[in-house]
């Protein structure tokens, strides 16, 4: 879609913190300039008093996140779990291929069962820690077992596991810290921000594709997608890990 309706493209989730509020913010004025000059009303000024709240959440938390340095240990910890599940995940589907009977048997196998984590890294903290805890206790029974062996992926399970420990013990140190507050509320405003962000963008899109008479929509689109072309440089291997913080 994103070719299809002239979107920069630019991976938003890869952004660290301060980029993705700097990005949010630059487009957030972008549309406040859009409004005030075209007077523009509706679903634009909705979104923006929703983004306008959002921010104010997003800022207050990152202003805290400096006093602990606990933060950056979750955040490492989080990028190590992602990035094992992630290497599980690819060396499961990197049998798809493969013609052998007893291998495509266990690459299906595992397949069918990893197919109900796909997306567990880009949900809050405490989501990801449920499914991954699920998913390693389903690959303890005995089918599992034996795909595992047969595709010779048991150490990377364990590699798994053993990047959940050491998330869950940083995350309990963080929790006491915290007194009890949830480490994750700014990685949910921030889930929430993005899904604002990307409708704005796509909305903006999709009505100067339809209509490229609306100059004034087609500008904005284009004003968008300079904004975005300052972030698409940066790719870091795994999704945005979120300085985990307490916001206000």
């Amino acid at each position: 879609m994103k070719k299809i309706y002239g979107i920069t493209s630019v991976d938003v989730q890869t952004l660290e913190n301060n980029e993705f509020f700097q990005l949010m913010s630059e487009s957030r004025s972008e549309v406040a300039a859009f409004i005030k000059e075209n007077k523009v009303d509706g679903i634009y000024t909705t979104k923006l008093d929703e983004m306008d709240k959002l921010l104010e959440q997003l800022q207050g938390g990152l202003h805290q996140t400096k006093s602990s340095k606990l933060v950056a240990s979750l955040d490492q910890a989080d990028r190590e779990r992602d990035d094992a599940l992630g290497t599980l995940q690819s060396l499961v589907r990197a049998f798809a291929r493969v013609k052998d009977a007893a291998t495509k048997e266990a690459y299906e196998t595992l397949s069918q069962l990893l197919k109900n984590y796909t997306g567990l890294a880009a949900t809050s903290l405490e989501k990801e820690t449920e499914g991954i805890n699920h998913l390693l206790q389903e690959l303890k029974k005995p089918a599992y077992q034996t795909a595992l062996a047969k595709l010779h992926l048991e150490a990377h399970v364990d590699s798994l596991a053993a990047a959940q420990k050491a998330f869950e013990k940083v995350y309990k140190e963080r929790l006491t810290e915290l007194k009890g507050k949830t480490p994750s509320q700014n990685k949910n405003v921030r889930l929430k921000l993005q899904e604002i962000y990307d409708f704005l963008v796509d909305f903006t899109a999709i009505i100067a594709y339809a209509y490229p008479e609306r100059t004034h929509v087609v500008n904005l689109r284009d004003h968008l997608n300079t904004i975005r072309s300052r972030y698409k440089k940066r790719k870091p291997a795994k999704k945005v890990k979120e300085e985990v913080v307490e916001a206000n």
